[in-house]
């Protein structure tokens, strides 16, 4: 029962036009084995059904669910405004979109009672695939636990926690970065070079599905790339993937694919890759155009 968690905690997710994954989301949180204290979303101005359905949970669960309107927000920006208004010093943060594990806050909030000098206690994530294009997405993109290194991971928003105190001395997410994006890895980033504790929950699992397309897959690392850039971490983002090199990831599985004469899997890992690979060129060289206008504009301020 949530009376007797003695570690209290806010789930705080920022959404846009997620009509079609809002129910899911709202139910795995309710479902948890571990209740959340709070479930605080932050709405960035959506023109689906979205609102409204959030709004009709809020009449079943109106001290649990808080629904913040504020149109324009990007994904940072959303994060700080639901993170600024918790109850609570402890943080729990998630995204629509993706389905948790019945324990995942509870494996979270035990982490912190086991290791309380933890600062941030960081989640995994599992591909949710449904055809042979987004398990070979997966395979080559997702983490995989059984060869990174733990102590270079940098957490997703999507499956993490923290003490509020940490967002606060950050000065919260980065909400200046290209449409926010890329605010989690830029705000971890921070918080290692500043010498905060890391734990990790693996046993603290969620699953989000791949992009639907290689146009998407595209987009999806275009938009990551130039953030990355701009916002200072490409070489971590470009090189250090999930704590360790992408190349290494892909030379495995390739590998692997060889070796089982698995083909069709061989030639979508080319085109995934082969996709992923332009999007981050093509990103880099536009993020550095931007970083160069940037300090243009800067210095003409100065002088």
């Amino acid at each position: 029962m949530k009376g007797e968690n003695s570690l209290k905690i806010s789930v705080c997710c920022t959404v846009k036009n997620e009509e079609a994954s809002i129910k899911e989301f709202l139910e795995s949180m309710l479902n948890q084995s571990r209740l959340p204290d709070e479930i605080i979303i932050v709405d960035g101005g959506s023109k689906d059904r979205t609102v409204n359905i959030i709004q009709a949970y809020q009449k079943c669960y109106s001290g649990l669910i808080r629904l913040i309107l504020a149109p324009g927000a990007n994904i940072a920006k959303g994060r700080n405004i639901g993170i600024k208004e918790a109850k609570y010093d402890y943080i729990a943060s998630a995204d629509a979109g993706t389905e948790y594990d019945r324990n995942w806050l509870r494996n979270l909030s035990e982490k912190f009672e086991k290791e309380p000098d933890a600062d941030i206690v960081s989640g995994f994530f599992k591909a949710k695939t449904e055809n042979l294009y987004e398990e070979c997405v997966g395979m080559l993109l997702y983490p995989n636990p059984d060869i990174m290194k733990w102590d270079k991971f940098l957490p997703s928003a999507r499956s993490v926690a923290f003490k509020k105190k940490v967002w606060k001395d950050l000065g919260g997410y980065a909400e200046w970065l290209p449409r926010g994006i890329g605010e989690d890895s830029h705000f971890f980033l921070r918080a290692l070079n500043k010498g905060y504790k890391f734990a990790h929950a693996k046993n603290a699992v969620c699953y989000w599905r791949p992009r639907s397309n290689l146009i998407k897959l595209f987009k999806q690392y275009f938009l990551y790339s130039r953030s990355a850039v701009v916002g200072g971490f490409s070489k971590t983002f470009l090189f250090q993937a999930y704590g360790n090199n992408p190349v290494f990831f892909t030379f495995k599985n390739f590998v692997r694919y060889l070796q089982e004469r698995k083909i069709l899997h061989l030639v979508l890992s080319i085109l995934i890759l082969t996709t992923v690979i332009s999007a981050k060129i093509s990103g880099t060289i536009i993020g550095m155009m931007q970083k160069a206008i940037f300090a243009y504009k800067l210095e003409g301020v100065e002088k």
